[in-house]
């Protein structure tokens, strides 16, 4: 148990201290992201270490959509020598959804009743930290993120989720090796 928790601390410390004097070397990058709330991801650089990404899914086993900003700070992994493209990044965001119409069984009486067409709609706050890579020769970049959320929805009977996790994989352009 003491080692697990001398790893975890060694790894948030050098999470939060790493060297953030290398750049990520694209601008934009659009792909997919495969997860519980996998779906499309666009990740754009709005200045040296800070990205905004956007994601659109809609649904993995539940009827409805899903819109996520996040804004995002990125910084080396670790040094050059070491591994070079690799980069945490964590930050956070907001999200809203909706669903598309579920059948609600409206009881009135023993054996009769009838069902009833519903829509949902939900909003929540989210954090994201990850590590990607960038591909050197490719312009293409491979990550991989907890995603923890607090959600507020009408939904009855969804299970309460306060996690995602996911890979992602992007196309890059602008940037780099492109200039």
């Amino acid at each position: 148990m003491k080692s697990s928790t001398l790893v975890f601390f060694v790894f948030i410390t050098s999470f939060f201290f790493a060297n953030d004097s290398i750049s990520q070397n694209y601008q934009t990058g659009i792909g997919l992201r495969g997860g519980w709330i996998g779906g499309l991801t666009a990740k754009h650089f709005i200045k040296e270490g800070r990205a905004i990404e956007g994601i659109f899914s809609s649904g993995w086993g539940w009827r409805g959509y899903q819109i996520t900003g996040l804004y995002e700070i990125h910084k080396a992994a670790f040094t050059k020598e070491d591994a070079e493209g690799f980069y945490w990044y964590y930050g956070a965001g907001v999200h809203f959804g909706g669903g598309y119409k579920y059948k609600e069984w409206v009881a009135t009486g023993t054996w009769t009743g009838y069902w009833k067409n519903r829509n949902y709609s939900s909003f929540g706050i989210d954090g994201i930290f990850g590590l990607e890579y960038k591909i050197q020769d490719l312009p293409i970049t491979l990550s991989l993120d907890i995603k923890p959320f607090i959600e507020f929805s009408n939904y009855p009977g969804v299970p309460f989720r306060f996690w995602d996790g996911a890979f992602s994989i992007r196309y890059v352009f602008g940037g780099g090796d492109d200039k």
